[in-house]
């Protein structure tokens, strides 16, 4: 998957949803990425809950809310003119360099 392509697709559908009336508007999207972390906590929490079975429903809802954070995250890229590709690489190789390394900055 190319994220940037990725990020241009869940733009033009956040547009066409702001466009029809969605409440979600591109411009607080970050806002409404932090609502998703938090229904996710509570999703992977309610998984656990439920014995943490990985073939279940609340396994399931948990990867749904984990798959709306990244979305969100990705239209802000996009917004923001941000290659998301490179980002995501270039953060890959910063956190293998400090697993190796003891604390957690270089």
């Amino acid at each position: 998957m190319n994220l940037n392509e990725a990020a241009q697709n869940a733009y033009t559908n956040a547009m066409q949803r702001e466009r029809n009336g969605g409440a979600v508007k591109i411009s607080e999207i970050l806002k409404h990425c932090a609502g998703e972390v938090i229904e996710a906590t509570e999703a992977r929490a309610d998984w656990i809950n439920n014995g943490g079975d990985r073939d279940s429903d609340a396994h399931d809802s948990y990867g749904e809310e984990l798959a709306d954070v990244i979305i969100c995250s990705l239209i802000a890229a996009y917004d923001g003119g941000v290659d998301i590709e490179g980002a995501v690489c270039k953060k890959m190789l910063i956190n293998a360099q400090r697993a190796a390394m003891q604390g957690d900055k270089l």
